[in-house]
C-alpha cells in the first residue's frame, strides 16, 4: 500500500561536528547514542509487509538543539534527513554538551484519501519537544527506542484497509543510569499540534 510509505520514511535533519563551527580547543564534547531496539507488534504482521520492515528503520537528526523523527515521508518535512537507523541498530554522535529535545511528526492511519494534503491535514501532527534529555562532557547519553507496532484500519467503500504504525517508547540514560520515564512520543496527545495548525520551521 502507497501510504505505508509515510509511515516507515520515519526521518530527520541532523547535526554533524562536520558541518558545525569548531569547537574551542577546551571544550569536551559528549556523545550521543540512538540504540533502535528490533521491532515488536500486538498484531499479526502479514509475510509481505514483515519482509518490508526487516531492512526498516527510522530517520532522524539534528535541529537547532531538537532531535527530530517524522513518521511522515521526508518530502514533506523541511528539515534534511542525514541519518537512517534500522531496527537492532545504533548511531553514535559527537555533540556539543547542553540540554536537548525530542520532536517527532507522529502519524495516525485517519484518512484513505488520495489527495496528500487532506491526508496530512488529517493524519499528521507534531509532538514537539516530548523528551528533553543532556549531553555532558566526556559522557555518553543513550536514547533507546523500542519500536511497538500496532494495526490501524480504515474503510474505503467496501474495501478495509489497514496498516501497521509504530509506537516509539523513548528511554534516556546518562552513562547507562535511567534519568527518566519512557515516553512514547508518536501517540497524538491533547499537547499535540495538528499538522494545520503548526507554524514552525519543519514544515514548508
Amino acid at each position: 500500500m502507497r501510504a505505508i510509505a509515510y509511515l516507515l520514511s520515519v526521518m530527520c535533519l541532523g547535526w554533524t561536528a562536520a558541518g558545525a563551527a569548531p569547537l574551542a580547543p577546551a571544550q569536551q564534547t559528549g556523545k550521543l547514542v540512538l540504540d533502535l531496539k528490533s521491532y515488536t507488534s500486538g498484531a499479526k504482521i502479514p509475510k509481505r509487509t514483515q519482509q518490508q520492515l526487516e531492512h526498516a528503520g527510522i530517520r532522524w537528526g539534528m535541529v537547532d538543539g531538537t532531535l527530530l523523527i517524522p513518521l511522515v515521508n521526508e518530502k514533506y518535512v523541511k528539515a534534511d534527513l542525514p541519518y537512517l537507523t534500522r531496527f537492532g541498530e545504533q548511531r553514535e554522535l559527537e555533540l556539543k554538551p547542553g540540554e536537548y529535545t525530542i520532536t517527532c511528526i507522529g502519524y495516525e492511519f485517519s484518512s484513505t484519501s488520495r489527495d496528500i494534503d487532506k491526508v496530512l491535514s488529517k493524519s499528521a501532527f507534531f509532538n514537539i519537544d516530548d523528551v528533553r534529555f543532556t549531553i555532558l562532557p566526556g559522557k555518553t547519553t543513550t536514547l533507546e527506542i523500542s519500536p511497538f507496532y500496532e494495526a490501524e484500519s480504515q474503510h474505503r467503500l467496501w474495501v478495509k484497509l489497514t496498516m501497521f504504525m509504530p509506537n516509539l517508547r523513548v528511554h534516556v540514560l546518562e552513562d547507562g543510569t535511567p534519568k527518566s520515564e519512557d515516553v512514547v512520543i508518536t501517540k497524538r496527545t491533547d499537547k499535540s499540534v495538528s499538522w494545520d495548525d503548526y507554524r514552525g520551521p519543519l514544515k514548508f
